[in-house]
């Protein structure tokens, strides 16, 4: 039976990019639902951490504005 994942954020160490993600369903896909390279650094393997409800949140709020 899959499992939504929890809300998280990938923070890139170098160059201090930030991204939250809400997960729909287990199956995450490359640049979409997770990155493997900073995209605006290049460097490898961003940290990965529980969102916070504020980043859930600006997260859910910018997908409702920018749903047609």
């Amino acid at each position: 039976m899959p499992i939504t994942p929890t809300p998280y954020t990938l923070v890139c160490q170098s160059c201090s990019w930030k991204k939250t993600f809400l997960p729909n369903s287990d199956v995450l896909v490359l640049n979409r639902d997770w990155f493997n390279h900073c995209p605006d650094c290049d460097t490898p393997s961003p940290k990965r951490r529980t969102a916070t409800a504020k980043e859930v949140l600006k997260t859910r709020l910018e997908q409702f504005l920018t749903s047609d």
